[in-house]
């Protein structure tokens, strides 16, 4: 319950950051993933699958990165932190569920570009959930 939290907060403050500034700073996402392994551990949760997730959103993130599609680095960063938060069985539908938020989010807010971290934290969120029911 406390990673869940944990992650609520996080998730939150870096999509408010995202959507009002379009960046996602380091000084906070790189020691809320520090930490985020150290919940993971501390709960006997953390598993090589959690680094499967990760791998497989940073292979597959980095591909609007490598195109200058209007995402940066900073949101590769933060799918990670989601991947590592999911995990290996949910990632999927992190990934998916993250495409489509955005796509419902650009259309409501009639806009061609807004942060990721909104889209992701709410994918996320769904995307934990179904793992536990």
């Amino acid at each position: 319950m406390i990673i869940f939290v944990y992650f609520i907060i996080i998730a939150s403050v870096l999509s408010y950051i995202d959507s009002k500034k379009r960046v996602i700073p380091d000084r906070i996402i790189l020691p809320a993933f520090a930490v985020l392994v150290i919940l993971k551990w501390w709960d006997a949760d953390l598993s090589v699958y959690d680094l499967y997730a990760v791998l497989i959103v940073l292979v597959i993130f980095i591909i609007p990165v490598i195109l200058n599609m209007a995402f940066g680095g900073g949101d590769l960063r933060f799918g990670a932190f989601c991947a590592l938060f999911v995990g290996l069985p949910q990632v999927g539908y992190f990934i998916i569920f993250s495409g489509l938020i955005h796509l419902v989010i650009l259309a409501a807010l009639k806009k061609k570009s807004y942060g990721f971290a909104p889209a992701m934290s709410i994918a996320a969120i769904l995307s934990y959930t179904i793992g536990k029911l």
